[in-house]
């Protein structure tokens, strides 16, 4: 299983394996580091005094394999106060990594937590969903965009409208 180990426990939160039992009652073993929010070079925040670094919030792994069986993986995690997704692709191939970032988020700002699915009609999709802050209680409004994968890397086109 794969998840995310959030930053408020952490303090740089993680994405993590861990083995789940064959019954699917419990884990085996403990978690196992794939990647850290600081790792990211899009992912960023700014402390007390305005200065840059890395942010630290993991959120919403989703695994996929694109058309040349390359492992890639869309996370959720944020550019100051603005919600973003990034996406890194496993250098060797499988869940051990090493986990390489991409340069730059894959969806315009303020989407995140992104999942691939495919049409009745065979067309590929992320469904993704927004973060606005009104007078303090988050709203959150999907929204679908074309994708591609068939080459090496996912590449995120036009907003798609049913």
């Amino acid at each position: 299983m794969v998840y995310c180990y959030e930053w408020l426990q952490a303090l740089d939160g993680t994405i993590e394996k861990i083995e789940l039992k064959p019954d699917l009652s419990g884990t085996i073993g403990e978690g196992k580091l794939l990647f850290r929010a600081s790792e990211s070079p899009w992912s960023r925040e700014k402390d007390a005094d305005g200065k840059e670094k890395p942010n630290k919030v993991t959120d919403g792994p989703y695994l996929f394999r694109t058309g040349t069986g390359r492992l890639g993986m869309i996370w959720t995690s944020w550019i100051y106060n603005v919600y973003t997704q990034g996406v890194a692709y496993s250098e060797s191939g499988t869940l051990d990594g090493p986990w390489i970032q991409e340069k730059d988020p894959i969806t315009p700002p303020n989407f995140g937590h992104g999942m691939l699915f495919q049409t009745l009609d065979g067309k590929w999709l992320m469904s993704v969903h927004s973060h606005k802050d009104v007078n303090g209680r988050y709203i959150r409004t999907p929204r679908l965009f074309e994708v591609d994968f068939s080459g090496d890397k996912l590449v995120v086109g036009k907003p798609y409208i049913p």
